[in-house]
């Protein structure tokens, strides 16, 4: 749309709507006037008819003789002149007025329309049974039309000349009126990526607001994101420092060592920690996308399943710490996610329940049908309810466990579940002991 384009558009229907309200006045004049003109015509046949009757023969043939336009229909000069015919009871035409059409004697009294010439002429008769003749006026044919039509001339001009002034006038209008929104755009233009604090609403008209109410709303958000990245970025970047730091020592020892059980050791430590700093990256990539990626269409998908599946692919990990790793499902639960999602959070469950667990110790995985959860407990060491809060939170790892870890699982767990309307609880694990989550699906 153009620059102009409300503008224009608020003076096209405006205008419209001025026209179409003058057309409907227009028209309803025009029939309002025809009636009146109507009226005022037979009222004026009906007054020449009396006063030619109180005039006796000899002043009517005056009157008679007097000029009033030749007999020619098509003349427009002298329309409201009196032309008349003066009968006898025996239908014998007595006088007749100069442009009075040639017609037959008609007996009746009153308004009729006569045709002659091809044109309908109105007409108005008296008779005086004093005198014993019959007066009849007429009127020449298109005289009301050509009054009811100046009438509606003359409107139709003041519409033709007032329309276009209106409209002119309705532009610089509506131009002042927008001048609140140009002082906005200005305000919006003159900010860069840097600048997102409101924008101020004072001198702004009350239609206005919303519009920039809706403005701040957003930019607020767009704050809120940004913080929220920088923080992520800070934290990723602080995160990946340590292994990386790591890698870079053991890498320097293995370059140093003359011994090859020295060495050996030194590159087992590189490749570890290049197992955690990638297992560390997919994670991140895996919090990022899903931070920024609208979620998958959900179908209908067995929580049964996807927790049997997960067991499965960390039963190694669970007998390399000579753990016992129970799955407690029964019938098919159905819920509505996406199956690679739903895969993921499990699968973090259970890798935080075998990476923090004790040794020798024991995790379950239980899938309660009604109402449908995942529960996800282990019989390690008990959490502080304090600790248990933050430990959603990214990065976050609670102090006094060796064990290493990127301390985004929870997190990642909490944003999957968030996304398909569940809800994680944390809370104590096997038998009240212990350490367990579970992940409501409402």
């Amino acid at each position: 749309m153009s620059g102009h384009g409300i503008r224009r558009r608020l003076v096209v229907l405006l205008s419209a709507s001025v026209a179409l309200v003058w057309a409907g006045m227009l028209a309803f004049t025009w029939i309002d006037t025809r009636e009146e003109v109507a009226e005022q015509a037979d009222a004026r046949l009906e007054e020449g008819a009396r006063t030619i009757m109180l005039l006796d023969l000899p002043k009517l043939a005056a009157l008679a003789r007097a000029p009033a336009g030749p007999d020619d229909d098509d003349d427009d000069d002298d329309d409201l002149s009196l032309r008349f015919q003066v009968w006898d009871n025996a239908g014998v035409l007595r006088l007749s007025s100069r442009g009075a059409p040639q017609t037959g004697y008609r007996p009746g009294v009153g308004h009729a329309m006569l045709d002659h010439r091809r044109y309908a002429w109105h007409t108005y008769a008296l008779r005086d049974p004093m005198q014993g003749y019959q007066v009849r006026v007429f009127e020449r044919p298109g005289v009301r039309g050509r009054l009811v039509n100046q009438t509606a001339t003359r409107m139709a001009q003041v519409l033709l000349v007032g329309l276009p002034v209106l409209a002119l006038l309705a532009w610089i209008s509506i131009g002042y009126g927008l001048r609140p929104l140009r002082r906005v755009s200005d305000a919006i233009a003159l900010r860069d990526a840097t600048r997102l604090d409101p924008i101020d609403r004072t001198a702004i008209p009350v239609e206005v607001q919303p519009l920039v109410d809706a403005l701040n709303r957003l930019l607020a958000r767009l704050s809120a994101s940004l913080a929220h990245e920088r923080a992520f970025t800070a934290d990723a970047a602080h995160e990946l420092r340590t292994p990386l730091a790591a890698i870079k020592i053991q890498a320097e020892v293995a370059l140093g060592a003359v011994d090859e059980a020295e060495r050996s050791h030194a590159m087992r430590q590189i490749i570890h920690g290049v197992n955690r700093t990638t297992h560390l990256v997919r994670q991140l990539l895996l919090l990022a996308r899903l931070d920024q990626a609208p979620a998958a269409p959900a179908q209908p998908v067995d929580l049964a399943r996807i927790a049997a599946d997960s067991a499965a692919r960390f039963a190694g990990a669970a007998l390399d710490k000579g753990m016992m790793l129970e799955l407690v499902a029964g019938d098919a639960c159905t819920v509505s996610a996406e199956p690679v999602a739903l895969g993921v959070l499990v699968d973090n469950l259970i890798d935080n329940a075998i990476k923090y667990g004790r040794p020798g110790g024991q995790v379950r995985v239980v899938v309660e049908p009604a109402p449908i959860a995942l529960a996800v407990l282990g019989d390690g060491p008990a959490i502080d309810r304090a600790v248990q809060a933050r430990l959603v939170d990214r990065f976050y790892r609670a102090e006094g466990n060796a064990a290493e870890g990127s301390g985004l699982g929870l997190s990642i767990v909490v944003r999957i579940a968030q996304a398909y309307g569940a809800r994680l609880q944390l809370g104590p694990g096997i038998n009240g002991s212990g350490f367990g989550a579970t992940v409501s699906f409402e």
